[in-house]
């Protein structure tokens, strides 16, 4: 009953013919502290706060010293994010002057799609050069910042406390090979299909792109750990922006199909459309006529949710946890052995750990 009213609330920040109101009328101060928490866990604690405004009629209020709390909370989301969006500004500013197209993923672009903007939160900085990744790195250096290289897909480096990850691949397709396909489309797209933002002078990708990469990259952490609501509703707003709040269909679906059966995730993708229709509040008018598979999307989330592995450091708590989580590796790698998943992973962080590879050179 506590995830259904929370969802509830969060569908009101989403959608304005939300009518369960009545389910939120009677939360006492513990039922709102913890929807707090919950959100926070979430990362959806601004867009839940966007909620209130509609509620207000209903009489379905926190009280005055938790909304306080609330809202004291939000404050520092959107200063977070006023700081990001400065410096995502200066460092497009700087690689442009170089030439360079600075292409932001995720966060930012998507940040634009929320009722609030400055509400959805920030996090790391996923940045992509097309193909001069590597020319990119090299200019960071020279300004005296360590750059490194502890995973394929990308260099990582910090400034100012933000944390920026340099992408030379979009998904770990050295480690799924079922996904080679995917990745040439994503590079494909974002080398055709970038538009610029004028506030900021960063590139942002088109709905294809985020329609395609998104599913995966919430995949990957449904897999592997710490999936949450906010992947899923960035996913949602992209195709509900892209088909009622555009005056073109953005997103070409049977293309969107076929990436997902040649991948092995179409099924995971199913679940995923019907998650939005059910939970998130998109109309069902904005997803294609696919199957659904209701008890599979229960019961992703319930683990989205109410995780069953959280906090695991350890490498033999991580090997328990990946076996435990069979049915997820199935469910989204479907044309992929569970166990040789398992090796191409542990042989991948082997590499990075130990090894002298090189995000941009990828043979």
């Amino acid at each position: 009953m506590t995830d259904i009213r929370f969802l509830s609330l969060l569908r009101y920040s989403i959608s304005s013919k939300n009518k369960d109101a009545a389910s939120l009328s009677s939360l006492s101060e513990e039922d709102w502290r913890g929807f707090i928490q919950q959100a926070g866990q979430q990362s959806v604690l601004g867009l839940c706060l966007d909620a209130l405004d509609k509620l207000k009629s209903n009489g379905a209020m926190p009280p005055r010293n938790v909304l306080i709390k609330w809202i004291g909370s939000v404050m520092m989301l959107e200063k977070e994010y006023e700081r990001q969006k400065v410096f995502i500004k200066e460092l497009a500013s700087f690689f442009s002057k170089h030439g360079l197209k600075m292409v932001v993923m995720k966060g930012y672009g998507l940040s634009k799609l929320y009722p609030i903007p400055k509400h959805r939160g920030s996090g790391d900085l996923d940045v992509y050069f097309c193909g001069k990744g590597q020319y990119a790195d090299e200019l960071i250096k020279e300004k005296g910042i360590e750059v490194k290289q502890n995973e394929e897909k990308h260099s990582v480096y910090s400034i100012n406390g933000i944390h920026v990850e340099n992408h030379a691949s979009m998904i770990c397709e050295q480690e799924h090979l079922s996904l080679l396909k995917v990745e040439v489309f994503l590079k494909d797209d974002l080398d055709k299909n970038l538009h610029l933002d004028e506030e900021t002078g960063c590139w942002l990708p088109s709905a294809m792109f985020n329609v395609v990469f998104l599913p995966l990259h919430f995949a990957g952490h449904f897999v592997y750990g710490g999936a949450n609501l906010r992947q899923i509703v960035d996913y949602a707003l992209v195709v509900k922006n892209a088909t009622i709040n555009s005056d073109t269909n953005q997103i070409d679906w049977e293309r969107v199909k076929a990436l997902a059966i040649e991948g092995g995730y179409f099924k995971f993708l199913c679940c995923l459309n019907g998650i939005c229709i059910d939970y998130i509040g998109i109309s069902s008018d904005c997803f294609p006529n696919w199957q659904r598979y209701k008890d599979i999307e229960e019961r992703m989330l319930a683990e989205v949710l109410n995780p069953t592995s959280v906090d695991v450091h350890s490498l033999p708590s991580k090997i328990k946890r990946y076996f435990k989580n069979r049915w997820k590796y199935q469910l989204v790698y479907s044309k992929e052995s569970h166990l040789m998943g398992f090796l191409l992973r542990i042989r991948s962080w082997v590499n990075w750990k130990w090894g002298n590879k090189s995000v941009w050179n990828r043979k």
